[in-house]
């Protein structure tokens, strides 16, 4: 099972008691950020969680997260999650086996040749030389590999981008080589949505959720 869903940011609350209902890892993380903009996709990301957990059964709220070796967050009682932001967006995907979830928004400008250098193998530099769109190939080469290092937990800090060797294939889908992780992606309203999962090639749903008040 893999479904992935994603919404528009909402402010998040600054009255006492308003935020009782998120779980104590959030909270945590919210006590830390200060710039609004920032906390209001922290807040929206939690609240996609629990209406993306709606649609297998009601959860039990506050939900019990704790963090894996390495940082990953879980549920204590299952099932797997991964959750991303970017622009205005945040996006979920929940599944019973391990996911990695990410969305990048477009940039403005096309990357330069020194992050091509850093960040992408040789192949995929190529391709990128190549793209008639290198904003939007670089960033779903991006996208993908933070997806891919989401999965288990390790994240880009850990993982040399340039040792993840990305090829793209049909349909929406993308592999890593020496690896067998399932990756997808979907590029939507000027963003890029990566997926990567242990055992699904796709999500049984990608839809657009609407994050409803506490």
């Amino acid at each position: 099972m893999l479904r992935a869903y994603f919404a528009g940011a909402q402010s998040c609350p600054e009255k006492p008691g308003e935020l009782d209902v998120l779980s104590a890892y959030r909270l945590e993380r919210l006590r830390r950020i200060k710039p609004d903009r920032q906390r209001a996709l922290s807040f929206s990301a939690e609240l996609l969680l629990i209406e993306a957990l709606k649609t297998l059964e009601p959860p039990d709220l506050p939900l019990d997260i704790y963090t894996l070796e390495g940082g990953k967050p879980a549920l204590r009682h299952g099932p797997w999650f991964s959750l991303s932001h970017s622009g205005d967006l945040v996006f979920c995907a929940v599944s019973d086996a391990p996911v990695g979830a990410d969305v990048e928004k477009l940039p403005d400008k096309e990357p330069g040749c020194g992050l091509l250098e850093r960040c992408l193998s040789e192949k995929e530099r190529e391709l990128c030389l190549e793209s008639e769109n290198k904003k939007e190939l670089f960033t779903l080469l991006w996208s993908l590999k933070e997806s891919y290092a989401k999965m288990d937990g390790a994240g880009l800090g850990r993982l040399h981008l340039r040792e993840i060797s990305l090829e793209l294939g049909p349909e929406g889908r993308a592999g890593v080589r020496g690896s067998d992780a399932k990756l997808s992606y979907y590029l939507h309203g000027g963003y890029v949505f990566s997926l990567c999962s242990e055992s699904c090639a796709h999500p049984e749903e990608f839809l657009q959720l609407e994050l409803k008040p506490l």
